[in-house]
């Protein structure tokens, strides 16, 4: 019973070393996300590409040039034509470049927002990954420090039956919760590895890479929630409201280039034409060459296309403000739903502890009247079972309490 009581005090110390040795704060594993996560990375790089195509609106339609070399050569009053040259460029109308430059930058901050979005998303899940495996630590410190208190009970029984006050039965009682103790632990470090898995795949790091937690499970996680604040901050601030407001704003100025693309255009050029010299008369200005310049309109007669644009993109419009009642909609009832999840938790908290510390009393009575009189083995080890399991009961409730946080920041926090 000895050497099992030197193994259970080394499995305590090796986890708070190993926790001590090579922890990583959350903060930093957020970090990693920020700077390696490959789908912010992907939508960072879309955000730029975007940027660069405001370099591509505001180029003129590439100049006409033309050059004719008649097989017949027609005559005129000065000589006969050798070749003509034309060259013409258009022209947009006034505030068509701005308006087109408008609807990239517009595009380019819906990216940008989408990034917002995402990483609020990420956040939450490596937070909550973090927290889990915080929880499975906590827990086996717990499950590891009942078994010293369930190896107690077993060399109590064991000394029970050596006076003829107990039974063996009582002793493999014991030694059965023991085993089941010991096989939870096991299950720890499996479920543990689903998490390194989640936090590593969202931090670009080995799956292999072990995570090692740094903060404990708070007895009562704070939270200052005012409903209010969050409806007004969600509608001017949240990143998927500003990406809709983005969109809206695209719309708005692709109605702008609809109208400007429905005004005249501007067209400006000359022709040209070598003349050669008459050789059966000299008239005045024999041989000189013709130099035309040109002013032409290009006039949008057709406007159906137009005013299916224009209204096309209004009722887009009417749609991205729907969409934002409802997403609002959507957030505030999910805040309600996650303080519920919060006030519950930190009730059961509350109830868990009041627990703990009135079977904690109750063990200790029964562990002291079972030590001397060997009587009472079924209450000892049912209050120990309960006092185990309100111990569990009570990291759960506060994992409860900073995962209903988390998922609150998720939509306020940014």
């Amino acid at each position: 019973m000895k050497n099992n009581l030197n193994i259970y005090m080394i499995v305590i110390c090796s986890f708070f070393v190993q926790n001590q040795a090579i922890a990583q704060p959350l903060d930093s594993l957020l970090q990693l996300v920020v700077e390696h996560n490959p789908e912010l990375k992907s939508l960072q790089l879309e955000y730029e590409a975007e940027l660069l195509k405001v370099n591509q609106v505001s180029q003129l339609p590439n100049p006409e040039i033309g050059i004719g070399v008649p097989i017949l050569r027609p005559e005129t009053r000065l000589g006969p034509q050798v070749f003509m040259v034309s060259a013409s460029q258009m022209f947009p109308w006034f505030g068509t470049f701005k308006s087109t430059k408008n609807v990239v930058i517009s595009m380019s901050k819906a990216k940008y927002e989408r990034i917002a979005v995402v990483k609020l998303n990420l956040f939450n899940k490596v937070r909550v990954a973090y927290y889990e495996l915080n929880y499975l630590n906590e827990k086996a410190q717990i499950l590891s420090e009942f078994l010293m208190f369930y190896g107690i009970i077993e060399r109590v029984s064991l000394a029970k039956v050596e006076s003829g006050q107990s039974t063996i039965a009582d002793v493999l009682r014991i030694q059965l919760k023991i085993q089941e103790i010991e096989q939870e632990l096991k299950v720890i470090e499996n479920q543990k590895s689903v998490y390194y898995a989640d936090i590593n795949e969202l931090t670009h790091q080995t799956f292999d890479t072990e995570i090692r937690v740094t903060d404990e499970l708070e007895t009562n996680p704070s939270l200052n929630f005012n409903l209010e604040n969050y409806q007004q901050k969600i509608r001017e601030h949240h990143p998927l409201m500003l990406k809709i407001d983005s969109e809206l704003e695209v719309s708005k100025n692709k109605q702008a280039v609809n109208s400007s693309m429905n005004k005249p255009t501007i067209g400006v050029g000359i022709d040209y034409s070598l003349i050669s010299e008459r050789t059966d008369a000299n008239p005045q200005y024999n041989g000189r060459d013709i130099f035309i310049p040109k002013v032409k309109i290009s006039i949008p007669i057709y406007k159906k296309s137009y005013h299916s644009i224009n209204e096309m993109e209004s009722n887009y419009q009417e749609s991205l403000e729907m969409q934002k009642l409802s997403i609002e909609d959507k957030m505030i009832g999910l805040l309600l739903k996650y303080k519920s999840a919060y006030d519950n938790a930190i009730l059961k908290v509350e109830l868990n502890l009041k627990q703990i510390e009135t079977v904690e009393m109750a063990y200790n009575v029964l562990l002291s009247n079972y030590s001397s009189t060997g009587k009472g083995f079924d209450d000892l080890l049912q209050i120990q079972n309960q006092l185990l399991a309100y111990k569990l009961g009570l990291k759960m409730e506060k994992l409860n309490a900073l995962k209903a946080i988390a998922n609150i920041n998720r939509l306020t926090d940014y």
